[in-house]
């Protein structure tokens, strides 16, 4: 069968998934974009419009983890006269978070280009939340766009706005917006090209869903107002993927109360690149930072250039990322063990019934 490229770029298809086909999936397979995921099914559209397709048995047998099993946003190979979910094509970015237990990732939505990440600037303003959202995005290669909403709310946006910016890694921006009346698409224009996919992240009640509409023109997200004490309630209950009426693509995801860090290793290095490369000046290698000759921390301090808060969060998230990937290792390690010692018993069996 052959595929038409005109059906699939509107869902973000390009060359990248093309040339990941083999002859034999180009004449038997079709491929088809992950627009939501239930609970024992997958809401797709190859092009033709939303359907229901189901995990292939053998697919779900090899891939037992959250973090390796097809998510919103991922291009799966499905059957040519089925909608059974085969093969998932290698994404070319993942954001990802910590799961249960933290020993798992657990993956929040595939071939991104852009991650909004949306706080209020009522009480549930928080950099270091921001900056957690901020790893996230480096961890994954895409491009974060913090959007502060309720703007309408307060007159005097420019202290917020001056918190986040130091934050920002290179081609990242931060905006204040009014989300319920303000045009949107025309401010963000430069990044809802067709074909781009974008995610919005962030807590509960922050205006995820109101953004979603105001970008759409029309009411796609259902939403509620936020209770006295700023926490949000829970809008969306399942991550969904919906095409905007310029061309780019938008995933909402449920309000999350913890932005815990994914156990995987480049994130935090990759947001505080200036703090680690100050750090890595240090005479020693394992210099503490403290009282060591040579340590250019504690120059910088000397000098008035060390950002102190920035400095302390880095601290903490690197030890959160590194523990993490600990005991993902150490899970790993356990699973391995369990799967050999049932592959001996099970042999001893079978040996014993001969």
């Amino acid at each position: 069968m052959s595929i038409d490229p005109s059906l699939l770029l509107p869902l973000g298809w390009s060359n990248d998934f093309l040339r990941q086909l083999t002859l034999e999936q180009l004449e038997t397979r079709r491929p088809a974009r992950i627009i939501g995921v239930g609970q024992d099914h997958y809401h797709i559209d190859d092009g033709h419009g939303a359907q229901v397709a189901t995990l292939a048995g053998r697919y779900r047998h090899r891939h037992a983890t959250d973090s390796t099993l097809p998510t919103v946003g991922d291009w799966v190979l499905l059957e040519a006269d089925a909608s059974l979910i085969v093969e998932r094509l290698e994404p070319r970015s993942l954001l990802l978070r910590r799961g249960a237990g933290g020993s798992e990732p657990q993956a929040i939505a595939a071939n991104v280009d852009v991650l909004l990440i949306v706080s209020g600037l009522d009480a549930e303003f928080n950099v270091h939340r921001i900056e957690r959202y901020l790893v996230m995005a480096a961890q994954a290669g895409v491009t974060p766009l913090v959007l502060l909403t309720k703007a309408d709310l307060y007159p005097d946006v420019e202290p917020a706005l001056a918190a986040v910016r130091p934050r920002l890694p290179p081609g990242g921006e931060v905006f204040a917006i009014d989300a319920l009346h303000a045009p949107l698409a025309e401010r963000l224009a430069p990044w809802l090209g067709a074909g781009t996919t974008l995610v919005v992240a962030g807590s509960s009640g922050v205006g995820k869903s109101t953004l979603i509409n105001n970008l759409a023109g029309t009411e796609l997200q259902a939403t509620q107002a936020t209770r006295r004490d700023a926490k949000g309630r829970h809008t969306t209950t399942a991550r969904e993927l919906v095409r905007l009426p310029g061309g780019a693509c938008i995933i909402d995801v449920p309000g999350m109360r913890e932005v815990g860090l994914a156990p995987a290793a480049g994130g935090v290095e990759a947001q505080f690149h200036s703090l680690h490369e100050l750090a890595a000046r240090c005479r020693y290698t394992d210099c503490r930072h403290a009282d060591e000759p040579g340590c250019a921390v504690q120059a910088a301090r000397q000098r008035g250039e060390l950002d102190e808060d920035a400095w302390q969060h880095y601290l903490k998230l690197l030890a959160e990322e590194r523990h993490n990937i600990a005991a993902h290792e150490r899970h790993q390690r356990e699973r391995a063990f369990g799967r050999m010692v049932r592959a001996v018993l099970k042999d001893k069996e079978r040996h014993g019934r001969r």
